[in-house]
């Protein structure tokens, strides 16, 4: 399923996973947008490997850009909306079983990122 998953499939599959998310989170006034793109984009992956230790071959599956939720403050200029960024391509060249849970992990550690889990180790701690 994984190889021959086409973009349409893919994206159902993310709003699906979206689906999944407590109402309670769905609803929030502020929940930022979730986009689907084939890659990662280059300068991106470069500034990771910059920032965080990265293990060369690693692939980034998803990316929450924004400021953390518990971050915010009222006086705050917002230049940007909010954005989760699910890649399909490293997604489907890592997943090693149930794809659907595969995009629903990812989903929701994106989502634990906008909530204020800010590093990979409080959002691992969460099972995600």
């Amino acid at each position: 399923m994984t190889g021959n998953t086409s973009s349409e499939r893919f994206e159902e599959l993310v709003e699906w996973a979206y689906g999944t998310l407590p109402k309670k989170v769905r609803d929030l006034p502020d929940f930022p947008g979730i986009q689907v793109m084939d890659e990662p984009p280059a300068d991106v992956l470069k500034d990771i490997s910059k920032r965080r230790k990265w293990r060369r071959g690693t692939e980034l599956l998803g990316l929450y850009s924004g400021t953390f939720r518990t971050k915010r403050s009222f006086a705050q200029l917002q230049y940007a909306p909010d954005l989760i960024f699910v890649f399909r391509g490293p997604i489907l060249r890592c997943s090693k079983g149930d794809l659907r849970d595969e995009v629903k992990r990812v989903v929701w550690h994106e989502i634990a990122h906008w909530l204020g889990y800010e590093t990979e180790e409080q959002v691992k701690a969460l099972g995600l």
